[in-house]
């Protein structure tokens, strides 16, 4: 007890300056308004972020249970549900005189002497061969082959290819035929020794062909040579189609080659 009072009177001076700034900060935070709002909003503070730590470990504490709901929900709505396994139908559409059905080139093989490839539509949607298939950029080939779900097509790269092609500014047809061993390219054949063709220009199907729809493109022009003998050009042309990508093709059939046999002589 003696230490006690030492203590209080030893250190008075200090104890009465801290008591006396202790009443004045108290008295002026009671009539200071901005104070008061200073004082009550550290405390809202605290007890926002005690209460969000509290809460944050309720709700960890709960996720077992609302898991368990969670997947107790999910089996009744998998268990209501009928399963459907069937193909979806596959939506085609006619133009210029042709059915086009959408597809996919899944792949073509250029390992063997005979390229061929494989597209993912068949006679479930419609299709008989032989049809033409076409890409995005190019002509693809030519279905001779399909199944229920699938079509074997053989490419241009193939040996035995051959396509009625016009050059596309100045009309001049041709043949169209494969080129060596370069999948890239392909041979314009027979066009007219006066046929005005030039680097870079287009290549197209045209009309005399039964399969592929006239106008779609089949390459440019890469060179110009002359046969003097057969009194014809040849173009080598480069293939606008990429025969070694996985892409989206449409598979187009001819829906006026019996009238037009008909009429042929």
């Amino acid at each position: 007890m003696q230490n006690i009072l030492r203590f209080f009177i030893r250190y008075r001076m200090v104890l009465s300056l801290l008591l006396l700034q202790t009443l004045g900060l108290s008295l002026t935070y009671a009539r200071s308004l901005a104070h008061e709002n200073l004082y009550w909003a550290q405390v809202l503070q605290r007890q926002a972020q005690w209460r969000g730590w509290l809460n944050g470990w309720e709700t960890y504490l709960n996720l077992r249970e609302e898991n368990s709901a969670l997947i107790a929900e999910l089996s009744r709505v998998r268990s209501a549900a009928e399963p459907d396994s069937s193909k979806p139908p596959v939506q085609a559409y006619e133009e210029f005189g042709f059915d086009f059905v959408p597809g996919r080139l899944m792949f073509i093989a250029h390992n063997g002497a005979e390229p061929w490839g494989l597209i993912d539509v068949g006679s479930d949607a419609g299709l008989k061969p032989p049809f033409a298939v076409l890409g995005s950029r190019g002509i693809i080939g030519i279905a001779y082959e399909t199944t229920d779900g699938f079509s074997r097509v053989t490419p241009l790269s193939h040996p035995s290819m051959r396509i009625s092609a016009s050059a596309e500014r100045s009309g001049h047809f041709g043949t169209l035929q494969w080129h060596s061993a370069n999948a890239r390219f392909a041979e314009f054949v027979d066009v007219a020794y006066e046929a005005d063709l030039k680097k870079g220009d287009r290549v197209v199907t045209d009309a005399r062909s039964d399969l592929f729809p006239a106008g779609w493109l089949i390459g440019t022009i890469d060179r110009v040579s002359i046969d003097s003998t057969q009194f014809t050009k040849t173009a080598l042309v480069r293939l606008a189609a990429d025969l070694y990508r996985q892409q989206v093709v449409m598979a187009a059939v001819s829906i006026r080659k019996v009238e037009r046999d008909s009429i042929a002589p």
